[in-house]
């Protein structure tokens, strides 16, 4: 009875800890994340602001390429806010287990053409994109959702840390039942040292300078790879590029 009675507590303990050990991560991830938003949305709200007040005080004098040139800035920004709002509420869908797998028919060959199109579109063509397309089946079943959020996340992260105009390549193929997905870029390249924190959350390389991020893109990269039960794997070297292969069953 005695042992019963310790093993119980012992038990107990160590599920406190446990306990008290998530909710010190729960509260590390909202400091972090309070941090990353006061941080990220401080620069595109500064310029929206000033570029509102410029058209308003001096809309009569501006001649129509000035105003253009404010009233684009004021949506770039703007979408550049709505972009990291939808990576947290992603995330947080991600890790609530609100987002399935779903698989259903898709037509690769179409998908990665459109893909490419909107990337390109929403990076204002920085960089090209070359597309390699394998020996593809018409159809695979896969998730599209998901599939579309690992490739998003992955090209416009190969674009952001290039140089502009150097190449980005998206490479599609198939293999023993599973697609393997490649995207190779000539950028900045990830320090070694970083390499083994990439999917965590709001971690970000030490040689990222100025360029704008949450840290979030790569861990909603990774959730989507999981439901798909499928591997990601990252090579890099410094000032030489990255080339991230993710493999997933069909």
């Amino acid at each position: 009875m005695v042992c019963h009675d310790v093993t119980e507590r012992k038990r107990a303990e160590a599920e406190l800890v446990r306990a008290l050990d998530r909710e010190k991560e729960l509260g590390r991830l909202r400091s972090n994340f309070v941090s990353m938003v006061s941080h990220e949305f401080r620069t595109p709200l500064g310029i929206i602001q000033s570029s509102a007040e410029i058209l308003e005080d001096y809309f009569e004098q501006l001649n129509p390429a000035e105003r253009k040139e404010h009233l684009l800035s004021i949506r770039n920004n703007t979408q550049r806010m709505a972009g990291l709002m939808e990576e947290a509420l992603l995330l947080g869908s991600l890790d609530a287990g609100k987002l399935e797998f779903k698989p259903a028919p898709l037509m690769l060959p179409t998908f990665a053409r459109r893909l490419a199109d909107e990337v390109l579109s929403a990076t204002n063509r920085r960089c090209p994109i070359e597309l390699s397309l394998g020996e593809l089946p018409i159809e695979v079943h896969v998730d599209e959702r998901l599939l579309r959020h690992i490739c998003t996340n992955l090209l416009t992260n190969a674009i952001k840390y290039s140089d502009p105009g150097r190449p980005v390549r998206l490479e599609l193929s198939c293999g023993d039942r599973e697609i393997i997905c490649v995207i190779r870029d000539q950028g900045i390249g990830i320090p070694e040292t970083d390499l083994e924190w990439l999917f965590n959350a709001f971690h970000r390389g030490q040689n990222v300078a100025d360029r704008p991020g949450t840290g979030l893109g790569l861990v909603i990269v990774k959730r989507c790879v999981d439901l798909h039960s499928g591997t990601i794997e990252v090579k890099s070297k410094i000032g030489k590029g990255t080339a991230v292969t993710v493999r997933l069953p069909i």
